[in-house]
């Protein structure tokens, strides 16, 4: 499963759907663009929170695959926290190749 953010603001429904996706799913990546690079900043608790319930629950900590499209950052002079990966359009496109269901929070 892939989830794209493209909004810097998560709602708390958006919250639900992200963590029952982690819950529910062997392989969820969540990939920040555009402006939702800043989703991670602007919900620090959440994806923190997101990270140690996973964490202490799945032995597997493959299955947290947070990613932000490097040149969306860089473009917007975004930091984001070292346990999400930077990726390049190509990675993007090879992310969206491997799943077939997608689901973009906008």
């Amino acid at each position: 499963m892939l989830i794209t953010i493209s909004t810097p603001n998560l709602s708390t429904e958006y919250k639900q759907l992200i963590e029952a996706t982690f819950e529910q799913s062997t392989f969820t990546y969540v990939v920040f663009v555009g402006d939702g690079v800043y989703a991670p900043a602007l919900n620090t608790a959440f994806f923190e929170q997101l990270a140690n319930t996973l964490e202490s629950t799945v032995k597997d900590k493959s299955t947290l695959n947070l990613s932000f499209l490097s040149t969306d950052a860089d473009t917007r002079g975004a930091n984001l926290p070292e346990h999400i990966n930077p990726i390049s359009h190509k990675e993007l496109a090879a992310i969206s190749a491997k799943n077939q269901h997608w689901i973009p929070l906008s």
